[in-house]
């Protein structure tokens, strides 16, 4: 059984009680439920059961379409019956109010009681850590996920909109992930060029090689492979300052060779060009459901922040309604479209988690690295692009099922955004004394999530 909750700004919280379809539920597991809220809470409260006598809000709070209404009125469901689940998916809730006589302690009761009485054991226990004297949310409780969740795959993308290489294992620096995003590619006119504007930038193909300190370039599109040495040779580069997404960089610009085979590989003019120095970026973070800003961060040529990660738990029931879109989600082939984790070119993929439990991330350790959650990525058309072939989809897909039900706040949120806690002693900007961490593949994925009232929105929206 799952319980999916939210708070109104009335007081209420209703809960969706989500039966598996080979349960017997009926009313009678209701008035158990019922039971069970009257002797753990003993707290002022009322209680129902049905569909909120509204069938647009039922739909909206069940996740029911328009079809499944009309199967269900052909199968005979009316209100006050026992048909609990009907195909696999819910037909009613149990709902709870609180009223004027409510207190916080009740709505605490509450909250533990769904802990305790519906909430896997095994994946959540319980945390009052040190530093929750210094956070903001002191009178909230912290839970760490634990057991199998594991780092699945581990991707860089030296060139920014450029296509990337997996590895087994990889060092971390300040920025991130060593080399990550460190190069790009200016057009004619100095603009920033991005598989939106060019996507045959996907055909460049790069690897980093670690022992020989030289970056690998392949194109389909030139005849000869490059190779760029890693050195930072300041007798045959040109060093200036470049403006980016609002911030100064100092840049390595490169010579005519090198400029010369990416104007192959694209078929346009344009400069080849790597990151010197950005000191500090500013990048978007979250606190309490609310967009701030973190100076904190230090950035190379990413948009927002260090590290995507996505869930393959997630990615998995995005690819469930891709295939239930039957009609809108069909290659040109006529099979079913699916995406694969590449389409959204994250960083980090992970494994053994549920669907979208990461939104609510606060902290993330990764072996002995901590990392910091800046909230979820906003998607945009280029997760619409073909990896491998670079075509757009005339579907619009992934992003047209994503904004039927992953929007918030006008953005629609696929993957979170981290920042890497870097373990340095001495200054910040020296490098000298940081202790290098490695991430590896297969090691275990631990994460502390905070609950409060806005997540608990958040978190109906991205759950039904």
């Amino acid at each position: 059984m799952h319980i999916i909750y939210q708070f109104h700004m009335a007081h209420e919280v209703r809960i969706w009680q989500l039966h598996e379809a080979n349960m017997n539920a009926g009313s009678l597991q209701n008035d158990e439920m019922a039971r069970k809220l009257k002797i753990n809470c003993e707290m002022h409260m009322s209680s129902e059961t049905g569909c909120f006598c509204n069938p647009g809000a039922c739909a909206k709070f069940l996740g029911l379409s328009h079809l499944d209404l009309l199967s269900n009125l052909e199968d005979g469901h009316v209100c006050w019956d026992d048909a609990d689940v009907l195909h696999g998916k819910p037909t009613g809730a149990v709902r709870i109010s609180f009223g004027y006589m409510s207190t916080f302690e009740d709505a605490e009761k509450f909250l533990t009681f769904l802990m305790t009485s519906f909430i896997t054991k095994t994946m959540l226990k319980v945390l009052y850590p040190s530093e929750a004297k210094a956070n903001a949310f002191t009178d909230v409780r912290w839970r760490q996920l634990e057991g199998g969740v594991r780092l699945k795959s581990i991707t860089i993308y030296p060139i920014k909109s450029c296509g990337g290489f997996s590895v087994s294992c990889w060092p971390l620096v300040n920025s991130g992930l060593k080399y990550d995003r460190e190069w790009l590619l200016r057009g004619s006119n100095g603009e920033i060029l991005t598989q939106k504007k060019v996507p045959r930038l996907c055909h460049i193909h790069t690897f980093v090689d670690l022992e020989q300190e030289s970056l690998h370039l392949e194109s389909q599109f030139c005849k000869d492979a490059l190779q760029i040495s890693l050195q930072k040779d300041l007798s045959s580069s040109f060093l200036e300052e470049m403006n980016l997404y609002g911030e100064r960089y100092l840049v390595y610009m490169y010579g005519n060779e090198v400029n010369e085979w990416f104007a192959r590989a694209i078929s346009l003019p344009c400069t080849f060009v790597r990151c010197a120095s950005s000191m500090h970026r500013s990048c978007v973070r979250k606190a309490d459901n609310r967009l701030g800003r973190d100076v904190q961060s230090q950035l190379n040529f990413t948009n927002e922040a260090q590290f995507l990660l996505i869930s393959e738990g997630s990615l998995n029931d995005l690819n469930d309604r891709l295939r239930l879109n039957s009609q809108e989600c069909v290659t040109e082939h006529g099979r079913p479209q699916i995406v694969d984790s590449m389409r959204f070119r994250p960083n980090l993929v992970i494994s053994g988690a549920e669907a979208y439990v990461e939104d609510n991330w606060e902290t993330v350790h990764i072996g002995k690295a901590q990392f910091s959650s800046l909230g979820g990525c906003n998607r945009c058309q280029m997760i619409n692009i073909d990896q491998v072939s670079g075509e757009v989809q005339k579907s619009k897909e992934p992003l047209a099922t994503l904004a039927s039900y992953r929007r918030v706040q006008g953005k629609i949120l696929f993957g979170i955004l981290l920042r890497y806690e870097s373990p340095v002693s001495g200054d910040v900007e020296d490098g000298s004394d940081e202790e290098e961490h490695w991430l590896e593949v297969g090691q275990k994925v631990y994460s502390s999530l905070i609950i409060s009232s806005a997540s608990l929105q958040m978190e109906n929206n991205q759950t039904l």
